[in-house]
């Protein structure tokens, strides 16, 4: 049976785009199946495809492409209603495009994936095809004047699916399309490839866009209610979009900096769940709710909202999570209280959700598809003689669940850290025939500053895919050879071609532990870290640090009259008393000012910091000044004080320090605008890592 189906852009991040790729791989395993894109932006696909999938757009929005002014791009579309979202994105010359692809569709069943694609393929798709509608949005979601196209239209069709039994029955109440059935079947959504979360860590984690409906302000406010019960709990949220600068601001009004963390988009996020002992889903309304289901997968007990229409029917409210009234920031701050607080019902929830979730699994999912797709094609068959059925597959031709890549440029590389500070990579690539590639590093600078290549000991594994597993791994030892940098994560063949790697899953739970240790037992020995990460292009990079002595600051506390810094030092020598802290401007008018830190033991230290001697001391509008410690007070090395041991490379974004404002204690003769209004100090963590702070006056 050859399954295509019709999504509006299959090369972005969405949640349709993530669940249609599910349900077409577990299809594709005893199935011709393709992905047809309306449209291409980019070059390749934000989410990893199997190979045995055929992607194809059919219009090309990319930089110089032809279609982007063709005949008809400046007319609207005569068949997606005005009210429909995207009907901005759609004209004549996309209509055609459409039209000309479902009339000469040689599929057996044709999938839509959005009301606006939905009308197309019930009013285009060749009399050959199972027409299938698939409604991933809430059903009320979506426009009156839309639904009122889909009840006029939506007849020619051969089956509707829904994520949920409850928008399934919406659908047939508010919609009716007679004789044609409205099926409730869930998005799907595969294992995890990371072990499950144990319930030890105290991250909360949530996962989406940023978008006013998952109100994340109500989650900020509600862990906010919390904070001071649960001091060593953070707070992490995962996602890009529109709200992220209201957001910030109420961390920071809250002050929750440094414990609420909006940590941007990430690709694969299963790693980043893994790190979470609980789960928050705090929405107005989830027409599915995958980022419930995906918690689930690997072992988090979800506190959610009882929001329409998704969170009811997959969780199992006290058994592998919990569901709170909507909109109520007080109940949810008490369903996390309840999972933070107890460990055990933390596990034992944990492991429910873990056992619950594999009713979402692919295989699953796709056998209900393949039944709904026999059950129209009986019923085509009864009413019209010159339909034919599709050939089933042969099921002694059992194919295999995964392929390997085409090529080594399509696959990417798996990286897991453990708590000794090794890594292991992994790379599933093609038959390997007479490459023989071998996992290197090559140093990230250029010219005479680079360093030698690392080339790993590299482990082949043939697959019974007919591919080859490559592993190595990277020993804590091996820091002594890369030194303080960053790496490129390559393929080398035995001829010479280097590919750098894409990012794969980066598992680095275990340095959030790694981290509190030696923060609570600094040591005297030299300082090494490895943190995998991938660049904006989606390439896989290892951050090397390998520091003689290293100052991690701890804690920043802003207040009124200034700001208060915590730290450690590891290293050979230890903070003695009469310690200093220094503060350096930087550039051509660069001067120290020192002042003495309280010292809390030989390791750690605190130290206010001097703002008043910045503000009244600059010589222009916008400077930067750096932060050092200096452990000895008869000895003039210092250390800079830096916060680059963490799980993740976006340290700077991630503790976004508001400003504090101050008005000078005396007047400087160097200073362009005296401080008669508030100069405003604001500490920051540069993308190196190193704390700084930039005094401004605006």
């Amino acid at each position: 049976m050859k399954i295509s189906f019709l999504i509006n852009n299959i090369y972005g991040i969405g949640g349709t785009n993530r669940t249609v790729i599910n349900l077409a791989e577990a299809l594709a395993v005893r199935h011709d199946v393709e992905i047809v894109s309306v449209f291409r932006r980019l070059t390749t696909p934000k989410f990893e495809i199997s190979p045995r999938i055929k992607v194809r757009a059919l219009v090309d929005l990319r930089s110089g492409a032809t279609d982007r002014a063709a005949p008809g791009t400046d007319e609207p579309s005569d068949v997606v209603p005005r009210q429909e979202e995207f009907f901005a994105q759609y004209n004549r010359f996309t209509d055609r495009r459409i039209i000309e692809e479902l009339t000469e569709t040689d599929a057996d069943v044709v999938i839509g994936t959005r009301p606006s694609l939905n009308l197309f393929v019930a009013t285009y798709t060749r009399d050959s095809a199972l027409r299938v509608a698939q409604e991933h949005m809430t059903h009320l979601a979506i426009p009156p004047a839309v639904r009122a196209e889909m009840a006029r239209v939506y007849p020619r069709l051969d089956a509707v699916t829904t994520v949920t039994e409850a928008d399934a029955r919406s659908f047939l109440a508010n919609t009716p399309v007679p004789g044609i059935p409205v099926v409730g079947i869930p998005n799907s959504v595969p294992r995890p490839a990371v072990p499950p979360a144990d319930g030890s860590s105290k991250v909360v984690v949530s996962a989406g866009r940023m978008h006013h409906i998952k109100r994340y302000d109500l989650l900020i406010r509600a862990f906010g209610m919390i904070a001071e019960e649960f001091p060593d709990w953070q707070l992490r949220i995962y996602g890009d979009g529109g709200e992220a600068a209201k957001l910030r601001a109420l961390v920071t009004e809250l002050g929750l900096t440094g414990r609420a963390l909006l940590m941007g988009g990430f690709s694969p996020i299963e790693s980043e769940w893994a790190k979470g002992s609980v789960a928050a889903v705090t929405s107005s309304a989830e027409s599915f709710g995958m980022t419930l289901v995906e918690a689930m997968r690997c072992g988090l007990p979800v506190v959610s909202t009882d929001c329409p229409v998704g969170p009811r029917e997959i969780l199992r409210d006290g058994e592998d999570g919990l569901l709170v009234p909507t909109g109520d920031a007080s109940a949810i701050a008490a369903g996390l209280r309840l999972l933070m607080a107890d460990g055990d019902l933390r596990r034992t929830m944990g492991e429910a959700a873990l056992r619950n979730s594999a009713r979402y699994d692919p295989d699953v999912v796709a056998a209900r598809y393949i039944d709904l797709f026999e059950d129209a094609a009986r019923r085509r068959t009864a009413r019209d003689s010159a339909y034919r059925r599709p050939v089933p597959p042969k099921t002694e031709a059992k194919a295999q669940p995964t392929v390997p890549p085409v090529s080594m440029r399509a696959a990417v590389a798996d990286v897991t850290t453990d708590r000794t500070g090794r890594l292991r990579f992994a790379v599933q690539g093609p038959h390997e025939g007479k490459h023989r590639w071998q996992l290197v590093l090559r140093h990230g600078a250029t010219g005479a500053a680079a360093l030698p290549d690392m080339e790993l000991p590299t482990v082949r594994t043939p697959q019974s895919n007919g591919g080859t597993l490559y592993t190595a791994e990277l020993a804590a030892s091996a820091l002594g050879e890369l030194g303080d940098g960053r790496w490129k994560v390559t393929m080398r063949s035995a001829r010479s071609e280097s590919i750098h790697m894409k990012a794969g899953l980066r598992d680095t739970r275990s340095l959030i532990e790694a981290r509190a240790r030696l923060i609570a037992r600094p040591t005297s020995a030299p300082v090494g870290w490895n943190l995998p990460y991938a660049q904006p292009n989606g390439k896989l990079m290892l951050r090397t640090v390998l520091r003689r002595e290293h100052v991690e600051c701890t804690s920043i506390d802003l207040h009124e009259s200034g700001i208060t810094v915590t730290g450690v030092l590891c290293g050979e020598r230890e903070i003695r008393a009469g310690a200093r802290f220094v503060v350096s401007r930087r550039g051509e008018h660069m001067v120290n000012h020192t002042v003495p830190v309280q010292v809390l033991s030989s390791r750690a230290f605190r130290v206010e910091v001097p703002v008043r001697y910045v503000v009244d001391h600059r010589l222009e509008r916008w400077e930067d000044w750096d932060w050092w410690l200096q452990p000895h007070p008869d000895q003039w090395k210092k250390t800079r004080v830096c916060r680059v041991l963490e799980d993740f490379p976006d340290v700077k974004s991630a503790f976004p320090y508001p400003p504090v404002p101050l008005a000078g204690d005396e007047q400087s003769d160097y200073a362009m605008v005296h401080p008669a209004r508030p100069v405003w100090v604001r500490p920051y963590c540069s993308v190196s890592g190193g704390m700084a702070m930039n005094v401004v006056d605006r």
